[in-house]
């Protein structure tokens, strides 16, 4: 619905107050109102400013009067220092940042009146109320040099009117060019390293920093100033060199306070220079508690790297773990978009080396042992060997899969070695699912934990209205029909096993939570009586982990190797 239409009353009294407005100031003339091609309601009108009459437009826009209108030149002129563009909108004194129901068009022509004849007498720009964050000021910039104060320190170890060759990282997204400044000094002795790289593929590029000796206000704006620049700080040959070689290569210069960064290239057998624009990044506020920084030295096997496991790995990796396994056999298909961390960049590769390459995006400390043999399929003895190995050496056991065999399989491991498990499932048709944390010695062992968590569901007396891959754990494994949840259904569950493991990782003598299992209901359905309707689960008192061992096992050990023995020696 249009405004006016709408509000056909303050549609008056704006045209009202504009016309009293003319009435009382001769600088104000109204040239007519018009509805444009969108069915805006505009006013033109024209301004006196010094015995001259500047045409200006107040458009008013869809959502008034709770949006502001904006004044625009009729003829396309620019007028004011406060202008959006050569042709914008005139920047006053009110703004969408500071606009209120009641401010009306009268107002706004009252204020461009202001504005216009304040310049006017005072040749220079009004006084600005408004501040361009770091954001707006760079929206069309397309190449940028990001630096911080760690780049600062590293450029400072250059002297005065010197040079050094570097390597600079660029990475290039939604059309724009992302430089930043990775080692100084040569590869085998960098004088200089970042100590955050960018994470994810990068372009390396050959770059030259020299140290000026004076201030520099701006970027050199052609080759022939760069060359004189050179010249002037005693590095003729550098500045000849740069201008006859073919190559691309980024020049930071360095006043001592801040780098001016340009790249030079060849383009129609000339060379060219452009400029990047250099961006301040402000120091890290630390945004995770103090105690997530144990989880640096956490190593986590997360068996499964399907919607759920995707999503719990990144997780992690967002939170501080950086050594991962990661156990997937399978091939990221295009209908695993729907709900999987990855996306069409991974479509037919396997799903643990893609989301090992994701890992890395996030962050490029992240040390990822990447496995494509299935779990519990047909493989060599020697392959599967390897996997309960590097498993077992993990700190963590996360099965990802809601695969009855796999759950078995990784409860093998975590018993015999006892290695803590966390589990999920997601229940299909986006009504819930299960998180478990089974600690050695505290809560039951896996198979045992499951049964007491299959007791549970009976107890409820409330039959699955389903059948398939949709219902809580079964002993069958399911027919290989898709799960029917979307995105939001499978983040809740795997962002709450996620709370679950980085609880125990980062504390685990005092866990916040005092159930280790939890049934999460997100719609009414089942046992659920409403969407976020979670139900502990007390598996009771936990049992024995590890090989359990009698005095007939020590019996029997005693004997296999007095007779192994034995044979050895016969044999020699």
């Amino acid at each position: 619905m249009i405004w006016w239409a709408e509000q056909p009353g303050r549609a008056r009294d704006e045209q009202i107050a504009i016309g009293e407005l003319a009435e009382l100031h001769p600088w104000l003339t109204v040239v007519g109102t018009r509805l444009d091609e969108r069915f805006s309601l505009v006013f033109d009108f024209d301004l006196e400013i010094d015995e001259k009459a500047i045409p200006l437009s107040l458009h008013y826009p869809e959502l008034f009067p709770d949006a502001a209108p904006s004044v625009f030149s009729r003829d396309g002129q620019r007028l004011s220092g406060h202008q959006y563009g050569s042709q914008g909108e005139l920047c006053l004194e009110y703004r969408p940042d500071n606009w209120s129901r009641d401010v009306t068009g009268a107002m706004m022509i009252e204020s461009a009146h202001r504005l216009l004849s304040s310049e006017k007498e005072t040749g220079r720009p009004a006084p600005s109320d408004h501040h361009l964050s770091v954001a707006q000021s760079f929206r069309h910039s397309a190449l940028r040099f990001f630096y911080s104060a760690d780049t600062l320190e590293g450029l400072s170890r250059i002297g005065p009117a010197n040079f050094a060759e570097a390597e600079i990282h660029e990475q290039t997204t939604a059309k724009t060019f992302v430089a930043e400044l990775s080692q100084i000094g040569p590869k085998t002795a960098p004088i200089w390293e970042a100590e955050a790289k960018r994470g994810g593929e990068t372009r390396s590029l050959p770059g030259i920093i020299l140290r000026t000796t004076e201030k520099l206000n701006r970027p050199c704006k052609d080759l022939a100033e760069l060359r004189a620049l050179l010249w002037s700080n005693g590095l003729g040959n550098l500045a000849t060199e740069i201008a006859n070689d073919s190559e691309l290569k980024i020049v930071v210069l360095f006043d001592g306070e801040r780098p001016h960064v340009v790249i030079v290239f060849s383009s129609d057998k000339e060379r060219k220079l452009i400029e990047y624009e250099a961006i301040f990044s402000e120091p890290e506020h630390e945004r995770l508690d103090a105690e997530y920084q144990s989880l640096k030295d956490a190593k986590v096997a997360i068996v499964g790297c399907g919607s759920v496991g995707s999503k719990i790995a990144v997780q992690l990796a967002r939170a501080g773990v950086t050594t991962f396994v990661l156990i997937d056999g399978d091939i990221l298909a295009s209908g695993n978009l729907v709900r999987n961390e990855l996306d069409w960049r991974s479509v037919g590769v396997h799903k643990a080396p893609a989301l090992s390459a994701r890992l890395n995006e996030i962050n490029p400390h992240c040390v990822v042992d990447a496995r494509t043999n299935p779990v519990g399929a047909q493989e060599s003895g020697v392959s599967a060997s390897a996997t309960i190995a590097a498993i077992k050496a993990c700190d963590v056991i996360v099965d990802a899969t809601a695969e009855p065999s796999v759950f078995n399989f990784c409860g093998a491991i975590a018993r015999r070695f006892e290695k803590p498990l966390f589990w999920a499932q997601v229940f299909g048709g986006g009504a819930g699912g299960i998180v478990a944390r089974l600690r050695p010695g505290v809560e039951p062992p896996p198979l045992v934990a499951r049964q007491r968590i299959e007791n549970w569901y009976r107890d409820q007396g409330v039959p699955w209205t389903d059948d398939g891959p949709s219902k809580p754990y079964s002993d069958h494994a399911d027919d290989g029909t898709p799960l029917v949840a979307d995105d939001a259904d499978v983040t809740v569950i795997a962002s709450h096993l996620s709370r679950f493991i980085i609880d125990y990782l980062s504390r685990p003598e005092a866990s916040q939570f005092p159930y280790s299992t939890y049934v999460i209901g997100l719609k009414e359905k089942w046992i659920f009586s409403a969407p976020f309707d979670v139900r502990p689960v007390d598996l009771g008192e936990g049992e024995r982990w590890g090989e359990k061992t009698n005095a007939a096992d020590k019996e029997a050990l005693e004997a296999f190797l007095s007779e192994l023995l034995a044979s050895d020696n016969d044999e020699g």
